[in-house]
């Protein structure tokens, strides 16, 4: 228990007392999210503001937001995700980062898995207020558009946390997980809270993958030198 308690310590002062309280809040204010709009999901009673915000996006639609929206709603498409989290996975397998290979492995394949059995969990019908230029099937509640691109994104900013890259990819990445989540408000196959859950699972997902494989990986390689 002692030893326990000494390598807490130590691990807690590598880091400043801001960046600990960073971590802390973004790891659980998407879980204090998502907990809130998962009862409020349960009591199954209809939400006033899901309705206004997305009749408000609606009034703004026009053929060059439809294309856009496509495009994001595309990209986000397991069928497009997939595909590229194999690459990825197998580009750092190429570059012996067998560490960084798992984390966007269980990231993405994990956040997959975890958004099927959360919408039949939920059972939350999809919004149908107008005619979609998409058709989707299966449940609402969270949105795997959201989830999944999320839980990539927060690998790969994780992956280059160290580097020059780190800003750009918190940039680049955030802007890529907003139109994704957009693009399904604005096709009308999705309610906001669906959107912002799938957000918040993701990310609480991702995040503790992270911390998992990073913690456990290197105990499993000194057992193996044994």
């Amino acid at each position: 228990m002692n030893t326990l308690l000494r390598r807490s310590v130590t691990h807690l002062r590598r880091y400043k007392t801001y960046q600990l309280v960073a971590a802390f809040i973004a790891f659980w204010t998407p879980v204090i999210v998502f907990s809130k709009l998962a009862g409020e999901i349960l009591e199954r009673e209809p939400i006033a503001l899901d309705t206004a915000i997305l009749q408000w996006i609606h009034a703004i639609a026009s053929p060059l937001l439809d294309g856009i929206f496509l495009f994001f709603t595309t990209a986000g498409n397991v069928e497009f995700i997939l595909p590229i989290t194999a690459t990825i996975i197998a580009f750092l397998l190429y570059k012996k980062q067998r560490t960084n290979a798992l984390i966007v492995a269980f990231g993405v394949g994990g956040a997959a898995v975890a958004n099927l059995i959360l919408k039949e969990l939920f059972h939350r019908d999809r919004p149908a207020f107008w005619q979609s230029l998409i058709t989707e099937t299966g449940y609402s509640f969270p949105s795997g558009h959201s989830m999944i691109s999320a839980a990539l994104i927060v690998c790969l900013v994780a992956l280059l946390w160290t580097t020059r890259w780190r800003v750009v990819s918190v940039i680049v990445g955030g802007c890529v997980i907003a139109m994704v989540g957009l693009s399904r408000l604005y096709l009308g196959v999705h309610y906001p809270t669906d959107v912002v859950a799938g957000w918040s699972a993701g990310l609480v997902w991702a995040l503790l993958v992270v911390m998992i494989v990073r913690d456990v990986s290197p105990k499993l390689k000194n057992r193996f030198k044994k």
